[in-house]
């Protein structure tokens, strides 16, 4: 039993020690900007959250942009007042160009 223990304390130690920490650039920012269709003026981009991997943060702005497309439809139609925005992951550090 203690030699199975060792192993597998042995095993455990070598996954760590091959696992590297997340480093700062691996690290990703969800932007979003309010859109205007009626307007050409672009919108300041603002940070709304900080993920440790690319694909959650892929999948916050899937879930956002459902959101908001569903939060601008009413009984079945498209509300030409409803509020669009725009989404971008990037890493962090960076910053979404105009």
């Amino acid at each position: 039993m203690r030699t199975r223990a060792r192993a597998m304390l042995g095993l455990l130690g070598g996954v760590l020690a091959v696992v590297p920490a997340a480093r700062a650039e691996d690290r990703w920012t969800l932007w979003q900007r309010p859109v205007d269709l009626n307007s050409a003026a672009a919108t300041e981009w603002r940070r709304t959250q900080t993920f440790e991997a690319q694909r959650w943060c892929k999948g916050a702005m899937t879930t956002a942009i459902n959101r908001n497309l569903i939060a601008g439809v009413k009984d079945g139609r498209v509300d030409p007042r409803a509020k669009i925005n725009e989404y971008q992951c990037l890493p962090e550090g960076d910053r979404p160009r105009e």
